[in-house]
């Protein structure tokens, strides 16, 4: 690694890690192990103390790697804590739905089959990512929106012979509308 060629730059001052810390009799794959394990302690900032820099040249390399590891560390922190968020929001949502439905049990005194189906209902369409496809649907532009449409769609026109001959601006219009339905 770095810290080996760093240490060993100016080999003739003896003024650097690999002398200092009593590494100068190892080989260079133990130095190289050394340097790992020295890297990865600053980077993941736990940094033992055990092996520490000595010459300028060492000083700042270990203070690259202290900001290396804190924007990664930052990074991945931050990237952890949106994908939980996103998934607390959207189980938020469910249990908002589901809490609609029990009071709509609980307040109409709905039958068990029905409620049963209700709430295999709701948590089947809980887990479809469909209404984000439409919402980004949405936001396209018109022209990459019916070109969409009509990849997406084109099993349903091609089949049904009510889109034969059909402009392919009102065959978009139609399948987007179109809603799967599971019997």
């Amino acid at each position: 690694m770095y810290r080996v060629f760093v240490g060993r730059f100016n080999d003739e001052t003896k003024n650097n890690w690999i002398y200092q810390g009593g590494y100068s009799d190892l080989e260079d794959f133990e130095l190289f192990i050394n340097s790992v394990y020295f890297t990865v302690t600053t980077i993941v900032t736990v940094g033992y103390g055990d092996i520490g820099p000595v010459n300028v040249g060492e000083k700042i390399m270990c203070i690259l790697l202290m900001i290396i590891g804190v924007i990664s560390f930052s990074l991945g922190t931050g990237a952890l804590s949106s994908i939980i968020s996103s998934y607390d929001s959207t189980l938020a949502k469910l249990q908002e739905k589901m809490a609609s439905l029990h009071n709509i049990r609980v307040e109409y005194n709905l039958e068990p089959e029905l409620i049963k189906k209700l709430t295999k209902t709701v948590r089947f369409n809980h887990s479809k990512k469909s209404r984000d496809f439409y919402l980004f649907m949405e936001e396209l532009p018109y022209k990459l929106k019916v070109e969409l449409a009509m990849e997406i769609h084109k099993k349903i026109y091609k089949t049904v012979i009510f889109f034969k001959d059909k402009d392919k601006n009102f065959i978009a219009w139609l399948c987007t509308m179109l809603k799967p339905i599971y019997v």
